[in-house]
């Protein structure tokens, strides 16, 4: 049975809503791989599409934001990774992910030019150059018993 991108987008919500995924409940270094790729994906989406990478990168989500290029290569989004990598080079190299002081405080210092860039690369995102509904759908559907996704999802 095909299933349209909307009900795609309503099993991936109750999903992440339900009291059963881990992500929500213990430490990231203690999740699955495929977990993490959920998880890390969701926020960024959420976050990115709330307030763009300025709010992603800010809130406590910006802790992980190392991680989700890779993630967003693990479900085959290469451009969404694209546009990450640059939207994380614009904020530096250097910055302390795992310190919400420092990195809240290198997002607040950003300068006009860096917060224009990180402006064009929210507008490269919403254009969304990957499917990310059926690509983490896809993904969800292959690691279903890692994720914890019920049988009928």
């Amino acid at each position: 049975m095909t299933i349209d991108r909307n009900e795609m987008n309503q099993r991936l919500i109750r999903l992440a809503e339900s009291p059963n995924i881990r992500f929500w409940r213990i430490d990231y270094d203690q999740l699955w791989v495929a977990e993490r790729v959920f998880g890390i994906i969701w926020e960024l989406e959420s976050e990115v599409n709330n307030g763009g990478f300025h709010q992603y990168f800010w809130n406590s989500s910006g802790v992980l934001a190392p991680y989700v290029v890779d993630a967003l290569k693990a479900i085959g989004a290469a451009a969404a990774a694209g546009i990450v990598q640059q939207a994380l080079a614009v904020v530096g190299p250097d910055i302390s992910w795992s310190d919400d002081v420092a990195r809240q405080t290198r997002i607040n210092l950003l300068s006009s030019q860096a917060r224009e860039k990180l402006n064009d690369l929210d507008q490269a995102f919403y254009v969304y150059p990957d499917d990310l509904t059926a690509l983490l759908y896809r993904y969800v559907t292959g690691h279903r018993t890692e994720i914890g996704a019920p049988a009928d999802f």
